[in-house]
């Protein structure tokens, strides 16, 4: 038999009746098929849930060889990683894998999917409602409005992906095995989803074809439009990466992946050509003025070092800064 459920989670199903356990889980996800493909006197079945506005932390065992068939998920998304033993996850016409300790796949509502499991295999699974994780999808790709959210079964998609993802699962089942305050506090419950699927996004492999991520003449991201408007409004302050991505409301990395893909530079890099502009604006507006002198426009406009700002001014606009000033 399964374990007794941790901390706040609640055991919906300990059994060894195999219709008892079918119609239990039928109703907690989608209505499915199980079979047992072995002894069926060596059937049992454990199944706990627990969760906050937002997310549902479950955790499933089967004690003998077993095949589950759901129909579709339609309205959710699973993130599943195996605790113990293994599992192999079909799609048919699409993917198969076999799945380890420690390893995680996606189930998406647009594929129909099989699970065959080896006796005494246990997983957890993080359950993301579909509007939440394609709102993420469309910020992420940089898509306005809805987005099919379609996944790969490949799992996370490198070792700092799967730190990242762990990371989250680790925060989000802190929240639901313990007293989290985002099971009273609506607030934070919507900040900790959010970020779960942000972070889904960046640690699993979206599947993309057919989506338009970058529409010509336009950038579409949000999050690089809102790091360029920091950076048009306050070019002449202090701003860091970390200014530009807190503006942008994605993290760092995030921001330098988004600006890259999107305007093909980096956010600071942006910055700067923001600030080249601004200063040259300002050195055609003063030529012949004596009064105004190149090294006084460059520290305005964030240059502390005079070489290389006018290396910069002269890759951009053909000519030293001296002469423009002077024209």
């Amino acid at each position: 038999m399964g374990p007794e459920a941790p901390g706040n989670m609640r055991t919906l199903v300990l059994s060894n009746d195999l219709d008892e356990t079918r119609e239990i889980i039928s109703s907690a996800y989608s209505p499915y098929q199980l079979s047992v493909l072995g002894d069926p006197k060596e059937f049992s079945a454990w199944y706990a849930e627990g969760g906050f506005p937002g997310i549902t932390v479950s955790g499933l065992q089967y004690g003998a060889e077993t095949l589950v068939a759901p129909q579709p998920l339609d309205s959710y998304l699973l993130v599943c990683q195996l605790v113990r033993g293994r599992v192999r996850v079909m799609s048919p016409g699409r993917e198969e894998r076999v799945v380890g300790p420690g390893q995680t796949y996606v189930l998406d509502p647009y594929r129909s999917f099989q699970v065959h499991w080896a006796p005494g295999a246990r997983m957890t699974t993080v359950r993301l409602d579909r509007e939440t994780v394609e709102r993420a999808a469309a910020d992420a790709l940089g898509v306005e409005g809805a987005l099919r959210a379609r996944f790969s079964l490949n799992g996370t998609t490198s070792a700092a992906a799967a730190r990242s993802w762990a990371g989250i699962s680790a925060a989000v089942h802190r929240e639901v095995l313990g007293e989290g305050v985002a099971r009273s506090s609506p607030l934070v419950a919507g900040h900790l989803t959010q970020s779960t699927a942000a972070i889904l996004m960046q640690t699993h492999e979206l599947i993309t074809e057919g989506v338009d991520a970058q529409r010509p003449g336009e950038v579409a991201h949000p999050a690089v439009r809102r790091a360029m408007a920091l950076a048009e409004e306050r070019a002449d302050q202090p701003l860091t990466l970390a200014d530009l991505a807190a503006a942008a409301r994605v993290s760092p990395r995030a921001l330098q992946e988004a600006f890259r893909r999107h305007v093909d530079t980096t956010p600071l890099g942006y910055l700067r050509e923001v600030r080249l502009g601004r200063a040259h604006q300002e050195l055609v507006a003063a030529h012949g003025d004596g009064g105004v002198t190149v090294a006084e426009v460059a520290y305005r406009w964030g240059f502390n070092n005079l070489g290389r700002f006018a290396g910069y001014y002269q890759r951009r606009y053909g000519r030293p800064p001296s002469r423009t000033l002077r024209a």
